[in-house]
C-alpha cells in the first residue's frame, strides 16, 4: 500500500487547524486499518501528530499486518501498534482508548464481500467485540462505526437528496451481498444506539456515501474506481452501467477530515458523510475520460431509458463544516489521483 499524496493529508491538517479540532492526548483503537476508510484515518492522524504534536495514540487491527509495512515505518512510528487478527474472534485487548472506531467490514473481492457470513460477522460481531472492550473503559468512549448510505429505504427519483431522517430499511437474511451488507450496517448501527443508551459508550453512526481518491478500489463494485482503471489500462473509459444513475463522489481528503471532525466533536447520533453534489455517472465517465484523454464508450445506453429509482446523494450535514478539497475543481481532483496511481503502478 502506497502512501497518500501529502497534499491532501495537508488538506487534512489545515481543517483540522481551521475548525479548531481538539483530539489532543486521544488514543484511538480502529479496526479495519487497512481498509480505504481505516486507512486513510490512520495516516490522517499520523500526519495531524507530526504537524501538531498532538501525541496521539493508534492502535490498529488488520487481518494482513504485512499491507501495513508498505506506508508505516513502524521502528519511527511508537505511537502506532498493530494487532493482527480477525475482528470477529478479537475480544481483548489491553489499553485505555478515548476513541473506537469500527471500520472492518468487507468491501472488496479481496476480502471476501461475496462471503455473506464473513460480512455480515465482521461488521456485527466485531462491532459486539468491540463494545466488550468499550465497557471495560473507565471513561465511555467515542465509539465511531462507519455506517453507510445503502441502508436506507429506496426512495423516489424525485427526491435529489437523502435526508438523514430517511427511514432505514426493513430486511431479513438474504443471499444477494447488497441486501446482507445493508442489513450488517443497520444491525450493527442498532448495537451502537443501544450502547450509547446504556451510557457505555458515545455512540456515532456515520453513514458513508460514496468517494473519489487514492485508494478507492480499482475493479470492484465502484464505478468511479473502474473508470480510473479504464482510464489507467484501457483505451476507453468503459461505462458498464446505466449512464443516467445519479452519484456524488466525495474527495476521500474531506471524507478523512469529516471523519476527524465529528471524532473530535464526540457528539453521539447519526451523521452523513459524503458530497452532496450529484451527477450522473455520463458526467463522472466523460470527466476521467478527459483527464486521461481517452473516449468513452458506453456499453449500456439502453438502460438509460429505465427510470432511477434509488438517488443515492445525501443532504450535507450542517454541523459539518465543508471540507477543503471542495476548493478543488472536480477535475483537479481526479488529476491528483491519477497521479497517485500512475506513480503506485
Amino acid at each position: 500500500m502506497k502512501s497518500l499524496p501529502k497534499a491532501d493529508l495537508d488538506l487534512v491538517a489545515k481543517y483540522f487547524q481551521e475548525n479548531d479540532i481538539n483530539l489532543e492526548k486521544a488514543s484511538f483503537l480502529i479496526s479495519g486499518m487497512t481498509g480505504f476508510v481505516g486507512s486513510w484515518l490512520v495516516e490522517s492522524l499520523m500526519h495531524l501528530n507530526k504537524e501538531f504534536g498532538l501525541k496521539i495514540e493508534i492502535t490498529g487491527i488488520t487481518r494482513n499486518a504485512s499491507k501495513v509495512n508498505a506506508w508505516i515505518d513502524l521502528t519511527s512510528k511508537k505511537n502506532v501498534k498493530i494487532i493482527e487478527s480477525d475482528i470477529r474472534v478479537c475480544k481483548e485487548i489491553a489499553g485505555t482508548f478515548t476513541h473506537i472506531v469500527h471500520a472492518a467490514t468487507p468491501t472488496t473481492t479481496a476480502t471476501r464481500a461475496g462471503d455473506l457470513g464473513n460480512v455480515f460477522e465482521s461488521s456485527v460481531t466485531g462491532a459486539q467485540n468491540l463494545l466488550e472492550i468499550a465497557k471495560k473503559q473507565d471513561v465511555p468512549p467515542i465509539f465511531l462505526h462507519t455506517s453507510s448510505g445503502a441502508i436506507y429505504e429506496k426512495s423516489p427519483s424525485s427526491l435529489e437528496n437523502i435526508p438523514l431522517n430517511w427511514p432505514r430499511r426493513d430486511l431479513d437474511p438474504s443471499d444477494e451481498v447488497d441486501s446482507e451488507y445493508a442489513r450488517a450496517k443497520i444491525e450493527t448501527e442498532k448495537l451502537i444506539e443501544a450502547a450509547t443508551i446504556e451510557g457505555a459508550v458515545k455512540g456515532i453512526n456515520a453513514r458513508l456515501f460514496s468517494f473519489m481518491g487514492p485508494r478507492v478500489p480499482l475493479q470492484e463494485h465502484y464505478s468511479i474506481g473502474n473508470f480510473m482503471h479504464s482510464g489507467m489500462y484501457e483505451d476507453e473509459i468503459n461505462l458498464a452501467v446505466n449512464p443516467a444513475t445519479v452519484r456524488s463522489y466525495e474527495y476521500a481528503a474531506d471524507m478523512a477530515s469529516a471523519l476527524i471532525y465529528v471524532l473530535g466533536l464526540g457528539q453521539a447520533g447519526s451523521i452523513h458523510i459524503g458530497s452532496d453534489k450529484g451527477r450522473e455517472l455520463s458526467h463522472w465517465a466523460e470527466l476521467v475520460g478527459k483527464v486521461f484523454s481517452k473516449p468513452v464508450k458506453n456499453l449500456s445506453a439502453d438502460l438509460a431509458k429505465k427510470p432511477i429509482t434509488i438517488p443515492y446523494v445525501p443532504e450535507h450535514d450542517q454541523r459539518i463544516p465543508r471540507g477543503l478539497g471542495e476548493s478543488l475543481l472536480i477535475e483537479e481532483q481526479v488529476v491528483i489521483w491519477r497521479d497517485w496511481l500512475r506513480e503506485k503502478y
